[in-house]
């Protein structure tokens, strides 16, 4: 759902981010940067603070003719591609936009971003599977910067042991804890793999349209016991499911919820809102094994109407944010991100929420359909409207999992 367009016209001073007095007029240069939160999650200013004033003091040393012009988006992504067409073509994009690369490789495909090359020894330093996410034709499609997995959110106050397994998130509920889920297929597809779905859609994503797979008794039987799980938890009377990720960390932080998935993205926020209480661990795991989560690789995308010193400019910074330093230092200071260059491994022994966001993003390698099937996951992007309507209509007992499950197939096969 739109949110709007949120230009952060003073931001600029409060981060500090003015170039030195002492610079000419004519030595000036300005990059007009996107900020694109996943989801419908909004940005705070602990937020931008954490993430982003460490890279911009360092820029500052090297580049102090440079003004770095941040404005801050929530939009969905055909109102995001709306936005870039329209000031595009009026020559006012921006240099540099962060999102994340699945958002990357459609900006690029609608012509809407410009690939980049980068050096070998820049592309050696990226561990292969985030490469491979941003590889296109001649290039790349977007630099990455870092990951953010999802895991388990929670209030220590109220549930000092996090649940391992999804029957004991369900007992927590059925002792009166207040547990929010998500009919939103990213965030609600954690539980496929508990729940032995993930090989059956898995197959019926990856196959092209024109040839659609025959799923057999024993898939269908699967996501049909999927889908009887979460219509099975949303008839207790603690579980609560929601359609926005951001009524969910609304819930979590004003303790109308006790427990959620959420991403690491929105740690900062949260531990303002809780602090001690807040909780993070990995999502619970079924009778089929982990979790399957959701990890977002946060990349930085360059813009089409860039001079040739803006794009040179814009590239140093993103090049930047890569440095094993810098790495490690926006680890060490957001508390929500893990590195992507091969060379600068997470510091898990200064941080127990550290080691929880590497424990998360080791259970989204091993078990997830996002790290599985790329193609899959272009596939979800496609059809996530209708399977959020369909599984709205099951948690709420509109539709019963025999009914949603074929349903589910049909979606899946013709998006």
């Amino acid at each position: 759902m739109a949110r709007g367009l949120t230009l952060a016209l003073g931001l600029a001073g409060s981060l500090g981010l003015q170039a030195c007095q002492g610079t000419l007029p004519f030595q000036r240069q300005t990059l007009i940067i996107y900020v694109v939160p996943p989801g419908s999650s909004t940005l705070t200013k602990v937020d931008i603070d954490n993430f982003w004033n460490p890279l911009v003091t360092a820029y500052k040393r090297l580049h102090q003719g440079v003004h770095l012009n941040f404005n801050f988006v929530v939009f969905e992504s055909q109102r995001l591609k709306q936005e870039l067409r329209r000031r595009n073509s009026r020559g006012l994009g921006p240099d540099l936009l962060v999102v994340n690369a699945a958002t990357a490789i459609d900006l690029l495909n609608q012509g809407l971003i410009s690939k980049l090359q980068v050096p070998a020894d820049v592309q050696n330093s990226l561990q292969p599977w985030v490469l491979s996410r941003v590889r296109v034709k001649g290039g790349l499609a977007a630099l990455p910067i870092a990951l953010e997995p999802q895991l388990s959110c929670y209030n220590r106050s109220r549930i000092p042991s996090p649940p391992a397994t999804l029957d004991e998130l369900l007992q927590l509920a059925a002792k009166g804890k207040s547990i929010g889920l998500s009919v939103s297929p990213p965030n609600i597809w954690w539980t496929i793999g508990p729940l032995g779905a993930d090989q059956p859609l898995q197959a019926l994503m990856e196959t092209p349209v024109d040839r659609p797979m025959p799923i057999d008794g024993r898939g269908r039987a699967r996501i049909t016991t999927w889908l009887a799980w979460l219509r099975d938890a949303a008839r207790q009377s603690h579980v609560n499911f929601f359609n926005n990720d951001e009524e969910l960390l609304t819930g979590l932080s004003n303790g109308q919820l006790d427990w959620t998935s959420c991403l690491s993205f929105n740690l900062p926020r949260l531990q303002a809102k809780m602090g001690a209480n807040l909780g993070v661990a990995s999502l619970p795991q079924g009778p089929h094994g982990l979790a399957s989560p959701n990890s977002l690789l946060r990349v930085v995308a360059f813009g089409v109407n860039s001079s040739p010193q803006q794009r040179k400019r814009a590239l140093e910074l993103g090049l930047m944010q890569l440095n094993p330093l810098m790495q490690r230092s926006l680890t060490l200071n957001s508390q929500q991100m893990l590195p992507v260059n091969r060379f600068a491994p997470a510091p898990v022994a200064s941080s127990a929420r550290i080691q929880a966001l590497v424990n998360a993003e080791e259970q989204f390698q091993r078990s997830s359909l996002f790290a599985r099937a790329p193609l899959a996951v272009n596939r979800l992007d496609t059809v996530s409207p209708a399977v959020e309507n369909l599984l709205t209509q099951l948690v709420v007992d509109v539709i019963g999992p025999e009914q949603a499950s074929e349903r589910l197939i049909g979606i899946l096969r013709h998006p």
